[in-house]
């Protein structure tokens, strides 16, 4: 009986040795931030786990990468800084730039307790689609780019580091009617979400300032052959012609539109400000405008020492998206400075924030939405250089 009693003894404390050597490293359902209950784990073993959601594949997976370099870059920096006394970690999910996708990997994010916000989606579509999966689970859902006007009243948990379509199509409608002189405008956009928006607000826009929209011309993201729509703008003789799609898409476009003879300037938004567009475009994209919040020529040596230092690491051109994601990853860390591993008060704080101290410029976050200028930008001699008159 005893020789028994000693073998079962035995067996339990093999049992107890073995369940907690196969033990995760952390088990918490609770956000892994500092804690007031007395935790024996110093602040400095401290992880605080983030989340990113974009497309990672498919056609619009060159904006997951650029967006997987910047947050990459900037967490590298804030853990290397000691800022946090403890580390972000990030973990990157595709949504394919797909909203039915989208959906299926918020719900997939928002089951991890531990996960203190998403950075993301890319696109407006998926943003709206993911909205109400993350304000039901009150996690600030932090897009870089997201620029549809009704994103951020979606809930309050949503946040963009984007203007509204609004905001941009009046800065646009600004520059090209009152700076450029140009009073008739051809159109060309994507027929998704952004592309009716936006044609829509510069339609409303432009003709109250007293501008003409000649002719309006939507395609399929199946399309690659533009020379009949090019060929209809033409026959109203604008003065200038907006282009919109991916900077792949507005490059072709750019092109074709060359070659039917059309020297007429052109501009879109500021997704064109990547390398690869300049390299499709060639002379073609030469002249080509757009407006964006990362002017290249801004005077401010801690932005220029970043634009430095960024393309050097990734070999990528910084556009207001890569400026807004690095900025947020940094708001972020300021959050987790006053509030620790809190989700609903980093959200709080996220969505409206007070003279914040970006990397270009000082602004203010409210309701969700970044409270600063745009820049004309152009291309010339194969690069993007500051406009001016």
């Amino acid at each position: 009986m005893k020789k028994l009693l000693i073998a079962f003894c035995i067996a339990a404390m093999l049992l107890s040795l073995a369940a907690c050597a196969s033990s995760p490293a952390s088990t918490s359902s609770q956000p892994s931030g500092p804690s007031s209950s007395g935790s024996s784990t110093s602040q400095s073993d401290t992880v605080y786990k983030v989340a990113y959601m974009g497309p990672m594949t498919g056609n619009s997976s060159q904006y997951g990468e650029r967006n997987k370099a910047v947050y990459d870059f900037a967490i590298e920096e804030i853990n290397a800084s000691g800022m946090l006394n403890g580390k972000l970690e990030i973990t990157y999910y595709d949504d394919k730039n797909d909203a039915k996708e989208a959906v299926t990997v918020a719900n997939k994010i928002v089951l991890d307790d531990e996960v203190l916000l998403c950075f993301g989606p890319f696109s407006s579509s998926c943003a709206m689609a993911a909205a109400p999966v993350f304000g039901k689970a009150q996690i600030a859902l932090v897009s870089p780019s997201a620029s549809h006007q009704d994103f951020t009243g979606a809930n309050e948990y949503m946040v963009t580091g984007s203007l509204t379509q609004d905001a941009i199509q009046g800065y646009n409608c600004e520059f090209v009617y009152n700076t450029l002189g140009l009073q008739t405008m051809g159109m060309i956009a994507l027929n998704d979400d952004v592309g009716v928006s936006s044609t829509d607000l510069i339609e409303e826009k432009y003709t109250a300032m007293g501008g003409t929209i000649t002719s309006k011309q939507m395609y399929t993201a199946e399309t690659i052959d533009f020379t009949p729509m090019l060929s209809n703008i033409k026959q109203t003789d604008p003065e200038v012609i907006y282009a919109y799609g991916t900077y792949t898409t507005v490059a072709q476009i750019a092109v074709q539109a060359r070659q039917l003879d059309i020297t007429v300037p052109m501009f879109s938004t500021d997704n064109i400000m990547v390398n690869e567009f300049l390299e499709i475009g060639g002379e073609a994209v030469e002249g080509h405008m757009c407006l964006t919040g990362a002017d290249p020529n801004l005077p401010v040596e801690k932005y220029q020492a970043f634009l430095t230092k960024f393309t050097e690491a990734t070999g990528l051109v910084v556009d207001s998206i890569a400026l807004n994601a690095y900025d947020q990853a940094y708001m972020l860390a300021n959050a987790i400075q006053q509030y620790g591993a809190d989700r609903e008060a980093i959200a709080s704080y996220m969505r409206n924030v007070t003279d914040f101290e970006g990397i270009a410029q000082t602004y203010s976050v409210v309701d969700g939405i970044p409270q600063r200028p745009f820049f004309p930008v152009i291309v010339q001699n194969g690069e993007f250089v500051s406009y001016t008159a």
